[in-house]
């Protein structure tokens, strides 16, 4: 008996070349032979015959048997042509965004790093890293997109910002994308426009390095995702597409700190004597300013209260801790309002990010300075030398980063060659000030106590 083709619009199934007028994205896999490869058609959904949330709908992916139809309807699908749907959500695509990114990096790290590594892992410098930061130890692997995004986005000791451009194309880019990452590592949802922005970066990024097979593909998914994007925020016309701007940590904020001279570390700060790590060097790990991309507009804070909301300002906020931590909750907080386009943080408004903040698993100590999970305050005894260049008010200093760095001078002096405000005046210079402020010598005061 000849099997009846399902009329148009029934369990969600098209021939190639047929479109759906529903608006949001997804598609189908036709297979012309049992045994041939399946072809990938995009195509517009339908609501009728599925739960799935047109919100959440984007995309089909290839399945062996037809498992999203009717068991009992299946039999009306027309041999050799047998059409299988299976709903991909935003979120998977944006997992599919970074899968694919994270088997692209690794040689191009391994590639761009070859001369300093002499053979070795690229991971070897994440160790060196870890050790001259005051890190516990870990296993890092090339194909893990979090160490692959830490390398093109942190300083390596002496090799500098290797991928980066004058515009620190890479670096930016690659904030933008650890923040993803993370969020899609803590199972938050997605948006259409998320999923759009994911996939912009990795273009974006890819095409900086020079990847242009990895751009080029990036550039179709994010293509192909601009109708569901346009349905979900009315704009009708894709975006052009220009580099990221980057602003260093607070540079539009203003600061009490202003010296009015350049005053730089003594050198004598700037090299570990223990160091152990040939790849990057023995020099310091110096402070970084996180630097600064708007990820979304203030409405995100004004709903700050709702999920999808929480979920983003956390995700920026332990992104921040873990490439400045330890840093001031009050610091923090302004650098998670810049991050959404917000510049002058009223009392409220800080309370409730604050909050968000605290719900992150992140270590606060009694100081109110935030840490990153795999630091103990109370085991860890580095520090990070900055010059009056840098905007990072001594007050926002961690207490414990300030003993640190007393000790060190301390232990590098010759006994009862300091005195107290000499030891003061240099801990000063360590972070780029002169002036004996009243309010420096009391954040002084109170770091030194604890030696």
């Amino acid at each position: 008996m000849k099997r009846a083709s399902p009329p148009e619009g029934e369990f969600g199934f098209r021939r190639r070349g047929q479109v759906d007028p529903h608006p949001f994205q997804i598609g189908v896999m036709v297979h012309d032979a049992p045994c041939s490869a399946p072809t990938f058609t995009p195509l517009r959904g339908t609501r009728s015959a599925f739960p799935t949330p047109p919100s959440q709908v984007l995309a089909s992916v290839q399945s062996e048997a037809p498992c999203r139809i009717p068991t009992a309807q299946r039999h009306q699908l027309p041999p050799p042509h047998r059409a299988t749907r299976i709903y991909v959500t935003y979120r998977e695509s944006v997992q599919r965004s970074l899968d694919a990114l994270a088997g692209r990096l690794d040689p191009i790290i391994t590639a761009r790093l070859s001369k300093a590594l002499n053979g070795l892992p690229w991971t070897t410098i994440l160790s060196e890293l870890d050790s001259a930061k005051g890190y516990p130890p870990k296993i890092y692997a090339t194909t893990d997109l979090q160490c692959q995004l830490r390398m093109l986005t942190q300083r390596l000791g002496g090799l500098g910002y290797p991928f980066d451009d004058h515009n620190h194309t890479a670096s930016v880019l690659g904030g933008e994308l650890r923040i993803v990452r993370n969020r899609w590592a803590h199972n938050d949802e997605f948006t259409a426009l998320d999923a759009w922005r994911s996939d912009d970066f990795v273009a974006r990024l890819l095409d900086n390095l020079g990847d242009k097979q990895g751009a080029d593909e990036a550039k179709a998914a994010r293509s192909n995702l601009w109708d569901a994007v346009s349905t979900e925020t009315g704009h009708p016309q894709e975006p052009s597409v220009s580099a990221p701007v980057a602003t260093s940590a607070l540079a539009r904020m203003t600061t009490s700190d202003d010296e009015g001279e350049l005053v730089e570390p003594d050198p004598a700060v700037l090299v570990r004597s223990d160091a152990g790590t040939p790849t990057i060097g023995a020099q310091r790990e110096v402070f970084e300013p996180w630097p600064i991309v708007v990820v979304g507009d203030v409405s995100v804070l004004d709903n700050i209260a709702k999920k999808s909301a929480k979920e983003k300002v956390r995700a920026v906020a332990s992104e921040i801790v873990e490439f400045e931590g330890p840093i001031s909750l009050e610091r923090l907080v302004d650098l998670v309002a810049e991050s959404f386009d917000l510049h002058r943080v009223h009392p409220a408004r800080a309370k409730k990010i604050s909050y968000q903040i605290s719900q992150c698993g992140l270590q606060i100590d009694g100081d109110k300075f935030v840490w990153p999970a795999d630091l103990d305050p109370h085991n860890w005894h580095e520090f990070r030398p900055n010059s009056s260049e840098v905007n990072r008010p001594f007050t926002q200093i961690s207490p414990v980063e300030i003993a640190n760095s007393a000790r060190f001078i301390l232990g590098e002096a010759s006994p009862q060659s300091l005195d107290r405000i000499e030891l003061e005046t240099r801990v000063l210079q360590t972070f780029g000030r002169k002036r004996r402020t009243k309010q420096f010598v009391k954040h002084l005061e109170g770091a030194l106590a604890a030696l």
